[in-house]
């Protein structure tokens, strides 16, 4: 059967096939991917450069606005006439050409505010004719009036500019004391210009420097913190629709990747099927070859197994012919040995006659032996499980071999702990497990010698390890023990009665029982054997407690 299987082609070339293909579409893809890796690198990569680009211009264009109002501001407050005109009573015509409607036109500006030390509104302008600031804006105003003043008073020789909040809308505001140069002295009074900046007017500043959807919101929405006139916080945040021209570019160039991915897999893949069919047309022969040589071994499995089957028939029945004359021997010679119907005429007949009932009595072992191997070869012995008392069976089994250990001067010693464990397992098979190791380690142990034998538990498992000084096992003969017919002293070296059987067949019957069967041995030293079974379960152990 090997020799057949080890000559049959192997399809080489179809491996082969199936490895490039595999290589060139893992090529293929892995290509694809990496392509679309660098692109979605690189396109995100563009926006958050282009992003961090957009935040430093929104703030630039944002203080270029801001230097621009508190420029304006600047140059009216050092204006002399506008000091000398808050001195008099006031002139509305005067205000309209020179004030709120002046700097509207002229500045753009929406609110013109004139506050005195005392935080009198001395001047106020809004936008179409609006009303007049509420209370809040009004408080605002008059304490970033009384900031200007410190400031100047301090040497600041700039305004105060930065964003407030006016009626809930939000301001670019600029603020500076009324003091000509030429004037001397503590300034009164304080302008103040402020440009509103509704979502209209954002959105168009914005656009004047290419940001869509630029607007201003309240602290908790996302965007960038702006400052009020003492740079801390104002409450509201500038926010904008960030560009995405690296995903719109991967965008763009996506389905042209996947478009020359999907030519080239196609192409792939009609290289791979014309490849196919040719290796096809290849493996046709060879599966004709293969199904000739399965048959022919399974022809030759079907006569190994009624070969097999043949044997274990002939062993099986030779046995029971066997048995039945080998009985009628070992009585008759128990009858003659016990002089049962008359004495022996003579002393040597009675030795023939001992001999005769011992030699049947062995050959009986050898014929059992080999009729329960064949057995259990035969899958013909059924396991019968239960919680066995492991002490109890150990017991057994000594009391049996005590007597050939007696005659040889043999100590059996037992370790063990006072509680007995239980253990599943066959109690017939473990019996005759047990008894073959004790037989053994009594047989090969010199005169005079011990037998030991330690019970121990561990895990869910106990151990059972008989331990001889006898002559030990060669490594050769260590590694076939368990197969039939194999002695622990060889073939050639025959100083001990046996067949062979006894550990072939423990092993077996350790195996139906679920148990594990090592033999360790050293040349001059002795042998251990383990028996490792498994523990009974509490279910078990109160069973058999009942």
């Amino acid at each position: 059967m090997r020799s057949l299987l080890s000559h049959r082609p192997r399809p080489r070339l179809t491996k082969l096939a199936a490895a490039l293909a595999i290589g060139a579409a893992t090529i293929l893809g892995a290509s694809v991917l990496i392509i679309l890796w660098v692109l979605g690198v690189s396109s995100s990569a563009m926006d958050r450069a282009q992003n961090a680009g957009e935040t430093r211009l929104v703030g630039a264009f944002f203080k270029t606005y801001q230097d621009g109002i508190a420029a304006a501001v600047a140059d009216y407050t050092s204006w002399s006439e506008l000091y000398q005109y808050l001195q008099r009573p006031r002139d509305p015509d005067w205000e309209m050409d020179n004030l709120g409607p002046y700097l509207q036109q002229t500045f753009g500006m929406d609110d013109v505010f004139i506050v005195s030390r005392s935080g009198a509104f001395v001047y106020e302008f809004r936008i179409h004719g609006r009303a007049v600031v509420g209370n809040v804006a009004a408080a605002t105003l008059r304490q970033l009036a009384r900031s200007a003043f410190s400031a100047r008073e301090a040497g600041r020789k700039k305004p105060l500019s930065g964003i407030i909040s006016l009626d809930g809308l939000p301001a670019m505001v600029a603020a500076f004391s009324i003091l000509p140069s030429a004037v001397k002295g503590p300034a009164q009074f304080v302008l103040i210009e402020a440009k509103e900046l509704g979502p209209a007017a954002v959105a168009a500043l914005g656009k004047g420097y290419g940001i869509s959807q630029l607007k201003i919101g309240s602290a908790e929405e996302p965007g960038i913190d702006l400052q009020d006139p003492l740079q801390r916080p104002s409450g509201f945040k500038v926010d904008w629709a960030e560009s995405a021209s690296g995903r719109q570019l991967f965008a763009r160039v996506l389905p042209t990747i996947l478009l020359i991915g999907a030519i080239a897999a196609l192409a792939l893949a009609g290289l791979a099927f014309a490849w196919w069919r040719i290796l096809n047309d290849l493996k046709d022969g060879e599966k004709r070859v293969l199904a000739a040589e399965m048959e022919a071994v399974r022809a030759q499995v079907r006569a190994a197994e009624e070969t097999s089957r043949s044997k274990s028939e002939f062993i099986a029945n030779m046995s029971h012919e066997l048995r039945t004359p080998l009985n009628a021997i070992i009585g008759f010679s128990e009858l003659l040995r016990s002089e049962t119907f008359g004495s022996l005429p003579n002393n040597k007949y009675r030795e023939y006659v001992g001999d005769i009932h011992a030699s049947g009595g062995h050959l009986l072992n050898l014929v059992n032996d080999i009729l329960q191997l064949s057995k259990i070869e035969a899958d013909k012995m059924q396991v019968r499980e239960e919680a066995i008392s492991l002490h109890e069976a150990i017991a057994g089994c000594v009391r049996i071999v005590r007597i050939l250990a007696n005659k040889r001067n043999i100590r059996i010693r037992i370790h063990r702990e006072p509680a007995s464990p239980l253990v599943v397992a066959d109690k017939i098979f473990l019996q005759q497990i047990l008894l073959n190791l004790l037989s053994n380690a009594v047989k090969f142990s010199p005169e005079r010698g011990a037998v030991e034998i330690h019970c121990e538990q561990a895990g869910g498992h106990h151990t059972v390890r008989v331990s001889d000084q006898g002559c030990g096992i060669p490594p050769e003969i260590l590694a076939q023990l368990g197969k039939p017919f194999v002695q622990a002293e060889g073939v050639f070296v025959r100083k001990y009665q046996g067949t062979g059987l006894g550990l072939a067949i423990s092993f077996r019957l350790a195996k139906m029982i679920g148990a594990l069967l090592t033999i360790d041995s050293t040349e001059g030293v002795g042998t251990t054997a383990t028996l490792t079974l498994q523990a009974a379960s509490l279910r078990t152990a109160e069973t058999h407690a009942a």
